[in-house]
This record gives C-alpha cells, sequence and structure tokens, in this order.
C-alpha cells in the first residue's frame, strides 16, 4: 500500500476539485508557488510538518489527503484474497507468503483481513518447508493475538480462536490449544431462535429464515465433523464406530450434505481413516468408495452454496463470510489435495496394496485431471 500513497497527485487533485490555484495553496502555507508545483508533479515532498495545514486547508484529516485507508472494505478484502489465493497456487510459497506479509503491515488495524490472511496461512501452510511452517504459525498466532486483543467484531476474534488453537494442534502444542479455547467451551445459548422470533415478531420473515436457514447449515456441517472426530477416538471400539458412520450417512442423506457441503467427502475420509486404523479392512475401502463418489459431484470452481431446500443459506453466507461464497483454497490445490488425501496418506498403507484402494485412486486422478 505504501508505494499507492501520492500526496502530490492528491494535492492538485483536491486543489483542483475546489477550484483553488497554487498560488491560493502556496499563499495560505507561507510557501512558493514553485513549491507546490514540485509536490504536484512529484519532485518533491511536502515537509511533514506542512501536512496538518495543509489537510486543514482542504478541511479534511491528514490520512484523506495522502490517500491512506486503513480499513479495507468487505468487497476489497474478497478480491484481495482471491489474489493470494491464486499466489499460493501459482507461485514459490515464499513469494505469495511475502505479499500476504506486506498486505498485513500496510492494513494492521483492519481486523477482519488480518482474519482472513491468518486463515489464508492455515490453509496453505502444508506448502511451507518444516522451518517454514513454524515461523508461518508464530506469525499468524500472532495476527489472532492482535484481533483477538483489539477487534471489536465477536465473528473477527471468534475465527481468530479457531485459527489460533488449529495452529498450536498442527505444530504439536494441544496444551496450548486448550488454554487458548479454555476448557469448557461456551454452550450454544440458540440466540439465533432468537433472533429470528424477533425478526418475526417485527415482520421481518425473511431474515427469521435466513438466519435460522444459515444457522442450521452451520449445525448440520459442525455435527457432520463432530461425529468424524467422534470416529476417531473409537478406533478401538468397533461398535460405536459402526453406529457413529451409520448416523452420519443417514444425516448426510437427510439434508443432501454431499451437494450443500463441499467438505463432506472429508467426512468420509475420517470414517476410513477410523476403519483402517481398526482393522476394518473392507469398512475402510467402502468409505473411500463414498469419498471418490462424492469427489465426483464437485462442481469447479469450488463454491460455498444452499440449495432448494436452504435456499436463503448463500444469503446468510454472504453475510458472516467476509469471503462470501468463494472456497478458502484455489482450484488446483483443492484437486491436488483430493488425490493426495487418499494416494499419499500413511494412514492407508495398511490397504495401500488391495485393487479396490488402487481403483479409488485412478478414479480420483481422472476426477482432477
Amino acid at each position: 500500500m505504501g508505494s499507492d500513497i501520492s500526496v502530490g497527485n492528491n494535492i492538485a487533485r483536491i486543489r483542483k476539485e475546489r477550484k483553488l490555484t497554487q498560488e491560493d495553496l502556496a499563499s495560505f502555507l507561507g510557501v512558493t508557488k514553485a513549491s507546490v508545483s514540485k509536490w504536484e508533479t512529484g519532485q518533491s515532498y511536502p515537509d511533514i510538518e506542512l501536512l496538518p495545514r495543509i489537510a486543514t486547508y482542504f478541511g479534511m484529516s491528514i490520512d484523506e489527503l495522502v490517500g491512506y485507508e486503513p480499513q479495507m472494505s468487505r468487497q476489497d478484502i474478497r478480491a484481495t484474497c482471491e489474489q493470494l489465493r491464486k499466489a499460493f497456487a501459482e507461485e514459490p510459497f515464499e513469494q505469495a507468503h511475502g505479499k500476504c506479509q506486506e498486505l498485513a503491515r500496510d492494513y494492521y488495524s483492519c481486523y477482519p483481513l488480518l482474519a482472513q490472511v491468518a486463515v489464508l496461512y492455515l490453509n496453505h501452510m502444508n506448502l511451507a518447508g518444516e522451518p517454514e511452517r513454524e515461523k508461518l504459525a508464530e506469525e499468524a498466532i500472532d495476527l489472532c493475538h492482535r484481533i483477538r486483543r483489539n477487534s471489536e467484531s465477536s465473528v473477527d476474534v471468534k475465527l481468530a480462536e479457531a485459527v489460533e488453537a488449529s495452529f498450536l494442534l498442527a505444530t504439536g502444542n494441544p496444551l496450548a490449544a486448550i488454554e487458548a479455547l479454555g476448557e469448557a467451551p461456551n454452550v450454544d445459548m440458540g440466540l439465533d431462535l432468537l433472533l429470528a422470533n424477533a425478526y418475526n415478531a417485527t415482520g421481518q420473515v425473511g431474515k427469521a429464515e435466513k438466519t435460522l436457514q444459515g444457522s442450521l447449515v452451520q449445525s448440520l456441517t459442525l455435527s457432520l465433523n463432530r461425529l468424524a472426530q467422534l470416529a476417531m477416538l473409537w478406533t478401538g471400539n468397533l461398535g460405536k464406530l459402526e453406529t457413529a458412520h451409520e448416523r452420519t450417512i443417514a444425516l448426510i442423506d437427510a439434508f443432501d450434505m454431499e451437494e450443500l457441503y463441499v467438505n463432506a467427502v472429508a467426512i468420509h475420509l475420517s470414517f476410513a481413516m477410523a476403519y483402517t486404523m481398526g482393522g476394518n479392512a473392507s469398512r475402510a475401502l467402502d468409505c473411500l468408495e463414498d469419498y471418490e463418489r462424492a469427489a465426483r459431484k464437485l462442481s469447479f470452481p469450488i463454491e460455498l452454496h444452499g440449495d432448494e431446500f436452504f435456499d436463503k443459506a448463500e444469503a446468510w453466507l454472504e453475510d458472516i463470510n467476509a469471503l462470501g461464497k468463494d472456497a478458502p483454497r484455489e482450484e488446483t490445490l483443492v484437486k491436488k489435495s483430493l488425490v493426495d488425501s487418499v494416494a499419499a496418506n500413511p494412514m492407508f498403507a495398511p490397504i495401500a496394496d488391495e485393487a479396490r484402494f488402487k481403483r479409488v485412486v485412478k478414479s480420483l486422478e481422472a476426477i482432477v485431471r
């Protein structure tokens, strides 16, 4: 951003908009017309002590005078993050990382943007080498601390807490993650229900419906992820694991979650790993075939969306997500991950020689071409 600040150009533009001459400005400041001319043509800059007087003359703040915008609009954040996702997909990691660092420095008090930079780091940390990964985690955690200390947005703060805990877990610090989150997570008090009731009572039925649809989609996706994590805890109890899997599939089918929730494929993957760890190769392969089938339903480029039942979910996503409906990673990285999560996953070593496993990998490779 620093290179975008052009005091001279701004002075010339504002002066002309106000129909003032260079002599008018020079006389007020007690400088020569030649000095003003040099500022406006970029040959020199006004002394720093003159900036408050110039801003006063034009009736604006110094930030407005120099063209400094400490905050990004929601639309700008979305466009900028799209460029950064492409940078991570197409450029060397160090180069894309450098762009993020520069952006964070330039907009160090734009907490919604800092939160999205931290999310970008989390979604692309696998591209960093081992030494760089630890530094990236430290940098992301520092951003999260800044957001949590200073942001007045509960959405940004909660996102920062989640990203910080994710990095702590990924870098082998589970105790620190527990400390960051607190041992007792906040109880869901159903505030969305109260808000929907309030909207309905004031005749805002559309807003009530959007609120309930959005919170229900969120609850469903979180429930699926919680079931998948429970599966990993129940690898030694095949009865519970099988029950969890049956109920997960029922939930996916009941709400058509493979169409609605792009990460439904990862739920099948989690159960495949759990069954492999539990020694049930046949069920693990069943889950991998479900993973392959769900992957075939993905449409690229991936966007978060609703469906015929959740017809207001997209509007809700736009409201609560700075990135709107955009996926957190670029298409090429998503496709690579779809294959690598199976083919390069050491958890599947016990079944990697099975014909069904090889067929799944071959099919996935064909899907992402």
